[in-house]
């Protein structure tokens, strides 16, 4: 009889322990917003296009049409510019009703000096501030490029007849990338008056005597003939960048025979 009572009484202990397990709420679980909250903010410039991009999440429980936001700029063309986001996907925002409230807007900027934004983000009730949010973002300057190797011959011999090929290489870097750097150029003393002369280009097109175009590698040629005067001929190269940086002037020689 004994035995008969076990396998009720484990029963009985199972109720029990089941009665016992977790709770779970009911009805409604979603999180209130009484007083706006910012978060997952969003500011980037693409110097290419020369856009900025602000963006920032805000939940509140009060609907926002749109987002007030006021930026002080250091090394633009503008020192202050007021803007309004919004939730609508316009104007660089992505999708409507997502709470992420977007901005794009071209501005000009001043490469090569650093720069700086500061963003300070608004919600307004009846006219009135009631909660801020601030980002900031530092911006390099776009520094100038420089020469790093100088390929040409110290030394030439006129042709009999005909000509003789002078090649010129100029390897170049930059510290925002050799893409950056986007023209060489030379100049050649004379050897009467002692004035340089005009720029003459060098080129990284793959082209004219460029071997690779892209390389980082600057190339032109010039022709030796015999009218050419025997002479110690002085030559200087430079390089400039997309925010207009130049080099400083490199110099060279080649002895014409």
């Amino acid at each position: 009889m004994k035995h008969k009572l076990i396998p009720v009484a484990i029963a009985i202990i199972l109720l029990l322990l089941w009665s016992c397990g977790p709770t779970y709420p009911e009805g409604n679980t979603e999180i209130s917003y009484p007083v706006p909250e910012f978060s997952d903010a969003v500011l980037s410039y693409n110097t290419i296009r020369q856009e900025l991009h602000c963006e920032i999440r805000v939940m509140y429980d009060n609907p926002i049409p749109e987002l007030n936001a006021e930026l002080i700029l250091t090394g633009f063309d503008i020192s202050t510019l007021e803007l309004i986001l919004n939730d609508s996907a316009l104007y660089g925002d992505a999708l409507i009703g997502d709470n992420i409230f977007s901005r794009n807007i071209s501005l000009s900027r001043i490469d090569s000096i650093n720069g700086s934004i500061s963003i300070q983000y608004d919600i307004l009730d009846s006219g009135i501030v009631i909660r801020s949010y601030v980002d900031t973002l530092d911006i390099i300057a776009n520094l100038p490029p420089v020469i790093t190797e100088i390929t040409m011959p110290d030394t030439i011999v006129r042709p009999v007849t005909g000509t003789k090929d002078l090649l010129i290489y100029l390897e170049v870097d930059d510290p925002n990338g050799v893409y950056d750097v986007v023209n060489a150029y030379f100049q050649v003393q004379s050897n009467s008056t002692g004035q340089w002369s005009a720029d003459f280009p060098l080129n990284d097109t793959g082209e004219m005597g460029d071997i690779t175009a892209g390389d980082g590698i600057f190339s032109t040629g010039l022709q030796i003939s015999s009218k050419n005067s025997a002479a110690t001929n002085y030559f200087r190269f430079r390089v400039k960048d997309t925010a207009s940086n130049f080099s400083d002037w490199n110099l060279d020689s080649v002895v014409v025979r």
